[in-house]
């Protein structure tokens, strides 16, 4: 398993959307959910306009990882706000599809900076 890793960043432009950017570096797992929990919720804290979750670096994503996601999800649509999953791999995509979820996320290819 990779050693997780988080970066919160918000947008620098005050004019457009408020964007908060979260990072995630090596696996979304059971011995991780938590710390990852935090960090997402804090970043709620601010009320963004959106809330995306930068998957290029996590190399796997459990079923732990995906029911706080959907809890996230909801917890920014409540406040008016949009979830993305960034740069989500084949294989988080197939998961996301799978379980249903494709359907839930907003969706972003990795490319975007």
């Amino acid at each position: 398993m990779a050693p997780l890793t988080t970066a919160l960043h918000r947008a620098p432009d005050p004019v457009g959307p408020r964007v908060v950017v979260v990072e995630v570096v090596g696996d979304l797992d059971l011995a991780s959910v938590a710390r990852v929990r935090e960090t997402l919720h804090d970043a709620l804290s601010v009320r963004p306009e959106q809330l995306v979750v930068d998957l290029r670096d996590c190399g796997f994503v459990d079923a732990s990882a995906l029911a706080m996601l959907l809890d996230v999800h909801r917890r920014a649509c409540r406040t008016g706000g949009v979830l993305t999953l960034r740069g989500c791999s084949p294989r988080v995509l197939r998961l996301l599809s799978l379980t249903g979820l494709r359907r839930v996320f907003t969706l972003e290819d990795g490319d975007q900076d």
